[in-house]
């Protein structure tokens, strides 16, 4: 695991700093996904598919909305990966006090 070093002259105020900056991005993030993952829902539900087989089983030619709601599905699951692996990342995080 790799370290990340930080010099101050004063860690306790900037250890609080990044503390909540951190968990502020993190309940951005989480509301973000959550907004995602009912957007995600409403195209399974309509499709009767889930989005990680978006690529395999539908084509554009297969939707309602054509391509506009192709691209609208597929980049809200390329969205949801995304900021599931934002979050994974952030919540991964130790700190570590010298």
């Amino acid at each position: 695991m790799a370290e990340i070093i930080l010099k101050t002259d004063n860690p306790d105020r900037v250890m609080d700093l990044i503390k909540r900056a951190i968990a502020s991005e993190l309940e951005r993030l989480e509301k973000s996904l959550k907004f995602t993952k009912k957007r995600l829902d409403y195209f399974e539900d309509k499709y009767n598919q889930p989005s990680h087989q978006l690529k395999n089983k539908l084509r554009a030619e297969d939707m309602e909305g054509g391509d506009l709601e192709y691209l609208e599905w597929a980049g809200e699951y390329q969205l949801f990966l995304e900021l599931e692996e934002q979050v994974k990342v952030l919540k991964s995080l130790e700190y570590v006090n010298p």
